[in-house]
């Protein structure tokens, strides 16, 4: 949406002889920023991971990185939980202009303490969101460590998954068993290791149809997956959800403002075949941004006339 609207608006100034004296004027108006002003992307991707609570597990970080690079990502950063606790070690000034995207995995992170993305790193993606970022949140089991009381009608969303990721309801762990007829009847608690994605229809991921499996990134674990249900302005499904256990249902959205971008995931896209994997990561890379670093440079130095 953000790359369509600068090329619609380029055009319109190129392509029209009335624009000519307007083109003038604003280049008059453009002044020359200051080095220490000019817009300077860091790396085009920040990849972020917190497992710490289980030290040893899957770190899909590399997988990720490797999936944006081949969408055109010409740099990928990365960054980790800090050693003594819960908290990540994000860099310094995380900005849309430092990051034009970030990426946020909890990969195995199943325990509650400490969370597996704490209120520190919601202050920061908060922040890194209000300046004009794009976020995508890959996290099974990241609203039982962050925010186990939203869960369920009864228990809606708020805060940062309500306000910055569009998320009205959740429902967690969804993927078991039929609950058993009688209450306190025990059931075996078995969950997909298998399970199909499809792409929903009026979104970047329609026509989509893939197959993850849960061994191909985790270590003996089966799919642990949340459903989103996004509120009803700016947000939508991206991905139903079909396992052995559970129904179609709809376990990636898409969220969109007039200042940012957020997907979020409540299962862990990575376990897709590579082929898959990409071109999910493709499309949502392309409509995180889908600019080249040099026109970032130009239009951040546009936007900044009206800071």
């Amino acid at each position: 949406m953000k790359r369509a609207i600068v090329l619609l608006c380029i055009a319109l100034l190129v392509s029209s002889p009335v624009m000519a004296i307007a083109r003038q004027s604003l280049r008059e108006a453009v002044p020359d920023l200051p080095d220490d002003q000019e817009p300077l992307v860091v790396a085009d991707v920040l990849i972020a991971i917190d497992i710490d609570a289980n030290p040893g597990f899957a770190d899909l970080t590399s997988r990720y990185a490797d999936a944006f690079t081949a969408a055109g990502a010409a740099s990928v950063a990365t960054c980790a939980v800090e050693a003594t606790g819960g908290t990540i070690n994000f860099p310094p000034d995380v900005t849309y202009a430092n990051y034009p995207v970030v990426v946020v995995l909890t990969s195995e992170n199943w325990w509650e303490i400490p969370s597996n993305i704490d209120p520190a790193d919601e202050v920061v993606l908060m922040n890194y969101l209000d300046s004009g970022g794009n976020l995508l949140l890959v996290g099974q089991d990241y609203m039982y460590g962050s925010h186990g009381d939203m869960d369920g009608a009864s228990n809606p969303c708020y805060g940062f998954p309500l306000n910055y990721l569009g998320l009205d309801l959740v429902f967690q762990d969804f993927d078991g068993p039929t609950p058993p007829m009688r209450k306190g009847e025990p059931h075996d608690g078995e969950r997909s290791e298998v399970a199909t994605l499809y792409g929903r229809a009026n979104w970047i991921l329609v026509g989509l149809v893939v197959i993850i499996v849960a061994n191909t990134v985790f270590i003996n674990n089966p799919f642990y997956t949340d459903r989103g249900v996004p509120v009803s302005r700016g947000a939508g499904m991206g991905l139903d959800y079909e396992g052995e256990f559970a129904s179609a249902e709809g376990v990636l959205t898409y969220y969109e403002t007039d200042t940012f971008q957020a997907v979020w995931s409540g299962v862990e896209i990575s376990a897709a075949g590579d082929e898959d994997f990409n071109e999910i990561i493709a499309r949502l890379y392309e409509w995180f941004d889908g600019e080249t670093p040099v026109q970032r440079l130009h239009w951040g130095a546009i936007k900044a006339l009206y800071r």
